[in-house]
């Protein structure tokens, strides 16, 4: 066995491989990571004057805390044992853990010199020890080992000063005013995670990990939850490693001016998105933190300390972007239920999480129209609670429900597809309970203002936009407001076991005579020729429909179905006399549904006359923090109008991205515009932030060269 299974768990050992940590590095540094503290680290830990410590309460959640008192006089200490003759001021408020066994993370920091060392051990019986004070700490040494001084601020505090104010604390929100102004100053804090079990084993403890950056780097997002960006440091990954394991967290913010702190309880996970890494400079990914629990206590530590200097190693990172230069935001959702609407479609809602925040208006359901879709995110490996995932896929679904006042929780109806990583995903992995992320409500497919008939026109999961937008009609009708024309809701089918919402269908139907039903079964089953749920048998033929349906001279049909289902009714309306103008249709297919439109949008002439005849193209993957963007170090292709789109030239160039909608809504494909200008042929529906070109729908403006940074 390798020395580094003995020093580094199985959370560890997978966020270094994910990290591409190369084994002979591992095997290189695990013998630094002793069982016993070296001579140096024996005079360190028993000069200073305060630890910070990773505690467990009574039920587990590991706590950041602080103990402290004049030099000399906090620690006795051997290579085998810690004496700590302070116990953390915090003990009684968060209910630690002190029984013989406990498992402490000991992190000893001298702010003046920027020096920092790691014991991580278990809590022995301290009556075995005359010389340890009652109310001291006795801590046997399991893990030892140094850290580097990056990303440390150089400080001055007073250890000593005389403490004689209690501690006075309080529930809080994030958003409050002196929450937001600590948060907005902070450049330090301080993060205690333990692993999945606490365990005789050495590696199997709980940490405390300090962390620095420019101040605001710990970001508040709209959602209520915390970011912060994971910058090099030793390659270890002790505190992704344990997040890996278990999620729960607990962040100590200090403020060394006043001496008050922010004490952070709640659940972690690691995005290693790139291009969400690519946000903040230096970041190599971004751990974000879903608070449960947020206390603001004073006179936790010695009021006025004084910065001496700023890490110069903050010079390699940046701050994160202003809210309009970033790209459209992501939040989390959380599924709360799924029902199943046949044999292959489920229905998942999802509502804002974490669900302590309901009542602020960053976590409440964005108002949406009917035939609006989200795009998710979704992790592969999908945990309750937030725990770190591999984000996979992106995909954007329907919303299969009418917007109302006091609605909880969206809903999207999926279809299960064998051969679909991202509906497998959603049927097989996601329970109640996981989360997962997602844009805010976008689209065009909507209702329009009209007193023509209207037709709603749908097979397979293509239903899902349509029974919301007719949810909104029935809506509008059971408020007083019926619709001007009658509405025809006709949707195809291969079975009865196919078909979603059949019983919402026919209900609406017997109240409303202004609503007609025609549903079409390609091959019913004998049970579906029972049960009379549909009126025709056999593919959907307009042309024989047309006793049943309005003039379509004067309506306005809302299409969305398969490629081929589209296709197909699509060439059937305009033979029909359907006014191309007063088609409306929700495509995800490549192409369009004229025949010969070979590219996701449609090009006018002008702008096709507009592009250049050629341009290169160098996608350049990204750098090392502080390091030159070199476009000799990527691929370089010539670009021509018979290419397509910009994605589609990084498709055939083997070039590494992201895609979902292909057509400007959704914002996956979004990448770093080193050099150059792009143009689109309309303004795409996400988001673009300022630097950032979206690939699906982007061209190049003329034939000065253009560098893109992948993934």
């Amino acid at each position: 066995m390798n020395e580094h299974r003995q020093v580094f768990h199985a959370g560890e050992r997978r966020v270094q491989a994910r990290a591409g940590v190369p084994e002979s590095y591992v095997d290189q540094v695990a013998p630094y990571v002793r069982d016993q503290m070296p001579e140096q680290h024996v005079a360190f830990f028993a000069s200073l004057p305060v630890l910070f410590m990773g505690v467990p309460d009574g039920d587990g959640w590991p706590w950041a805390v602080v103990s402290f008192a004049p030099p000399d006089q906090l620690c006795d200490v051997t290579s085998g044992e810690l004496k700590v003759h302070a116990r953390p001021a915090l003990e009684e408020l968060l209910g630690l853990d002190f029984t013989p066994g406990t498992k402490i993370g000991v992190l000893g920091l001298d702010l003046a010199s920027r020096r920092r060392n790691r014991m991580n051990g278990t809590l022995l019986a301290s009556e075995e020890v005359a010389s340890v004070a009652s109310d001291g700490l006795r801590i046997g040494v399991d893990q030892s080992f140094g850290n580097c001084p990056q990303y440390i601020q150089q400080r001055e505090i007073d250890w000593a000063a005389e403490q004689t104010k209690s501690l006075v604390s309080r529930e809080v929100a994030l958003n409050d005013e002196v929450s937001r102004a600590l948060l907005a100053q902070a450049d330090t804090f301080f993060i205690a995670t333990r692993a999945g079990e606490l365990d005789d084993a050495a590696p199997n403890g709980v940490d405390i990990s300090h962390r620095g950056g420019r101040p605001g780097f710990l970001h508040m997002n709209a959602d209520g939850s915390l970011s912060f960006p994971d910058f090099a440091g030793n390659r270890f990954f002790n505190t992704l490693g344990n997040i890996e394991l278990d999620s729960r967290v607990s962040l100590l913010i200090p403020d060394f001016i006043t001496g008050e702190v922010l004490l952070l309880k709640g659940h972690a996970r690691v995005d290693w998105n790139p291009q969400r890494a690519a946000l903040v400079e230096g970041a190599e990914r971004i751990v974000d933190v879903v608070p449960e629990q947020v206390l603001h206590v004073a006179h936790v530590l010695p009021a006025q300390g004084r910065l001496i200097e700023r890490s110069p190693s903050l010079a390699l990172t940046g701050d994160w972007p202003a809210p309009d230069e970033s790209p459209v935001s992501l939040r989390r959702l959380r599924v709360i239920d799924k029902v199943r609407e046949s044999e292959t479609i489920t229905s998942f809602y999802l509502a804002p999480w974490p669900q302590a925040e309901q009542e602020s208006e960053a976590a409440r359901i964005v108002p949406y129209q009917a035939g609006q879709f989200l795009t998710l995110r979704l992790a592969s490996t999908p945990q309750h609670s937030l725990s770190s995932g591999e984000i996979a896929v992106m995909r954007s679904y329907s919303l299969s429900q009418a917007w109302r006042a006091g609605q909880s929780a969206y809903r999207i109806s999926v279809r299960r597809d064998p051969k679909g990583l991202a509906s497998r995903l959603l049927h097989d992995e996601f329970a109640v309970g996981n989360v997962l992320e997602a844009t805010p409500p976008a689209g065009d497919f909507v209702l329009h203002a009209s007193p023509a008939p209207i037709v709603l026109l749908s097979s397979g999961v293509g239903i899902t936009p349509m029974i919301a937008m007719l949810e909104e009609l029935i809506q509008k009708a059971d408020a007083g407001d019926p619709p001007l024309g009658e509405v025809f809701f006709v949707h195809a089918a291969r079975d009865g076991g196919e078909l979603a919402f059949a019983e919402v269908l026919n209900a609406w139907s017997r109240v409303h005579a202004w609503l007609h039903v025609h549903i079409a079964l390609s091959r019913p089953s004998e049970t579906d020729l029972v049960a009379g749920r549909h009126q025709s048998v056999g593919r959907l033929d307009l042309a024989s429909l047309l006793g049943s349906l309005p003039d379509l001279a004067f309506s306005h049909v809302y299409l969305c179905g398969s490629e081929g289902f589209m296709r197909a009714q699509y060439a059937a309306l305009m033979a029909l006399g359907l006014p191309r103008e007063q088609l409306h249709h929700e495509f995800f297919g490549l192409g369009s549904l004229e025949e010969g439109e070979a590219t996701a949008v449609a090009l006018s002439a002008d702008f096709l006359a507009s592009l250049p005849k050629r341009t290169h193209v160098t996608f350049t993957p990204r750098v090392a923090p502080g390091q030159p963007l070199a476009s000799e170090a990527g691929i370089t292709q010539e670009w021509t109008p018979d290419q397509g789109s910009l994605l589609e030239l990084a498709e055939q160039s083997g070039v590494n991205t992201l895609s979902s909608c292909r057509s400007g809504r959704c914002g996956t494909c979004a990448l770093r515009l080193v050099e150059g200008e792009v143009q689109y042929p309309e303004p795409p529906q996400a988001a673009v932030a300022q630097g950032q070109v979206l690939m699906c729908c982007a061209y190049p403006t003329g034939e000065a060269p253009l560098v893109i940074q992948t993934l």
